[in-house]
């Protein structure tokens, strides 16, 4: 039986990560550790680092990492847990993010096991706090039904073909080793990242949905716009592996979907805001494109990782 370890970035969290934990110590295939890395600041006040290690201390097979928060990397400080480890599988999660039921890892090792499979990914289950507009957007990236990605999906599909997400996504050891594992200084997006590389080297990506996890947000528009804006900025750094992906109309159909979804569902109210919400996106991820002509100041202003600008 291959070994899974599991990490989970921690800050501030709320009541989901206990959740989280408890239901990954329930599940029916056996977890070997759980990591969760604590991202802390210098002048931490409301004493969640206490709450939390007094939380977790002591419990069987969970172990507590301190980290400063600034030097918290999305990619870094996943790729530092990894290669300290040598379990046969890597599963990464968010605090947010509870599974579903008991079987949610069981899905992802079963999807492992084909050797070409290099990284499973779950589906995101809405959960209530956020709304329409959003709900339907979950549906939309993660749909009922499940996928292979292989290479040829990157031409056909474009980005949507080496998408994946560390919400909740198993990687194979020996995969993770042969492509070189996270990009150690990114601002996000390392999944999708590795899934390109290891796609082109012949590997296959897993959308499996029946590993399912609870996992939703409601962003206000400033999120949304530090979001997208750096996606586009990571897919302008790393434009020898999204500039030669097809261009596709999956926004526009996503956009059209979302409406006639309002629509049925008597939410025709929201539809104001599905359209100000694309155009936030959209104009952030131009925007994060052309970085290189932005002033610095608003770079940093429009980021989600102001200190990542600071050494770049």
């Amino acid at each position: 039986m291959d070994t899974v370890d599991v990490m989970i970035p921690v800050w501030r969290p709320d009541g989901r990560l206990e959740k989280c934990v408890e239901m990954l110590l329930k599940q029916s295939y056996p977890i070997r550790s759980i990591t969760l890395i604590l991202s802390v600041e210098e002048n931490e006040e409301d004493g969640w680092v206490e709450r939390t290690g007094s939380r977790f201390k002591g419990v069987p097979g969970i172990a507590i990492t301190k980290i400063k928060k600034q030097d918290f990397n999305h990619g870094g400080t996943r790729h530092r847990w990894a290669s300290e480890r040598d379990g046969d599988i890597l599963l990464f999660m968010v605090q947010d993010a509870v599974p579903a039921d008991r079987k949610m890892l069981e899905h992802l090792v079963e999807a492992l096991k084909e050797p070409e499979s290099a990284v499973a990914y779950g589906r995101h289950i809405p959960d209530g706090r956020c709304g329409p507009v959003e709900t339907f957007t979950r549906y939309f990236t993660y749909p009922p039904a499940g996928r292979v990605k292989r290479r040829q999906d990157m031409e056909q599909y474009g980005i949507d073909g080496c998408f994946t997400s560390n919400v909740c996504a198993a990687y194979r050891r020996d995969w993770y080793e042969k492509v070189g594992g996270f990009e150690q200084r990114i601002l996000l997006s390392e999944d999708s990242v590795f899934a390109a590389r290891a796609l082109t080297q012949g590997a296959s990506a897993i959308y499996a949905a029946d590993a399912r996890v609870v996992h939703s947000h409601r962003f206000s528009y400033k999120m949304q716009w530090r979001r997208n804006f750096d996606i586009g900025v990571v897919h302008k750094k790393y434009d020898s592996i999204f500039g030669g992906m097809a261009p596709t109309k999956r926004g526009a159909r996503l956009i059209k979907e979302t409406a006639g979804y309002l629509m049925r569902h008597g939410e025709a109210a929201c539809i104001p805001r599905l359209f100000s919400v694309s155009i936030v996106k959209a104009g952030a991820y131009i925007a994060g494109k052309h970085y290189r002509n932005i002033p610095k100041f608003l770079v940093k202003r429009w980021t989600l990782d102001k200190v990542y600008w600071e050494e770049t």
